[in-house]
């Protein structure tokens, strides 16, 4: 759980679609401590390197499919990790401007 909180909503993934590959940063090492959370000492996080989970990206627009169906796998991939990794349900996910693209799980 981060920070309390048992859901989210994702807005905007279709900002994502031009891209082939999505990092998220899952934490930072320093030699070899591992930390998920941001060092507050200076000089340890200068030493940091962020620690990456890697989604494949879509590269493609599709805003008319739900965004957990086919043909957005990719998409659908990187919102079940995000829940895995944050440990909180999906309520809503945006993926585009328009109302009815809107979905509410």
């Amino acid at each position: 759980m981060v920070n309390g909180i048992d859901e989210l909503a994702v807005t905007n993934v279709d900002g994502l679609d031009s891209l082939e590959l999505i990092r998220v940063c899952v934490g930072y090492r320093a030699g070899s401590d591992t930390f998920d959370y941001v060092p507050n000492d200076i000089e340890l996080f200068v030493r940091c390197e962020p620690v990456y989970v890697d989604f494949p990206g879509w590269r493609e627009t599709d805003q008319q499919s739900s965004p957990l169906e086919e043909p957005a796998l990719a998409r659908a991939n990187l919102l079940e990790g995000t829940r895995e990794l944050t440990g909180a349900d999906l309520s809503i996910v945006s993926v585009g401007p328009a109302r009815e693209q809107t979905i509410f799980l």
